[in-house]
């Protein structure tokens, strides 16, 4: 509901229309390994994970994009991946005049927390997060 707040007020509001336009859950910024160690003690499971090359993943997405040219129904698999990609190299901060990712400048929005979000789904699974046709598998 926080993402479509902010996307409702950049259309009523001139001043947040036709920008490029930083936005980030409330509290502080986290990364990747920051989120699933979350999750994990959530859990009450013991970390456990595989840190793989990002080349692994430029290795799937050519393989991908290959075999969608005979079996359409891979490039989909493919075009998945650029994205997973995108989010997994590059920082969701916001870049300094320095060219440098700042996580105090990563603007706070919102009161639904990530840390909220996966309590919800822990207590009451995932029933209305069905990816549809954007699912992978």
């Amino acid at each position: 509901k926080d993402l479509a707040s902010y996307m409702v007020n950049c259309v009523e509001q001139e001043e947040l229309q036709n920008k490029v336009l930083p936005i980030g859950g409330p509290g502080e910024a986290m990364t990747a390994l920051a989120q699933g160690k979350m999750l994990f003690k959530m859990l009450g499971k013991e970390e456990k994970f595989v840190k793989v090359p990002i080349e692994v993943m430029d290795t799937v997405i050519k393989v991908f994009d290959f075999l969608g040219g005979f079996f359409p129904n891979i490039a989909d698999a493919g075009e998945f991946g650029k994205i997973g990609r995108y989010y997994a190299a590059e920082s969701m901060l916001v870049m300094d005049e320095n060219g440098e990712y700042k996580a105090e400048l990563t603007p706070s929005y919102g009161e639904d927390t990530l840390e909220a979000f996966f309590q919800t789904c822990i207590d009451e699974g995932m029933e209305g997060q069905e990816l549809g046709d954007a699912s992978v598998f």
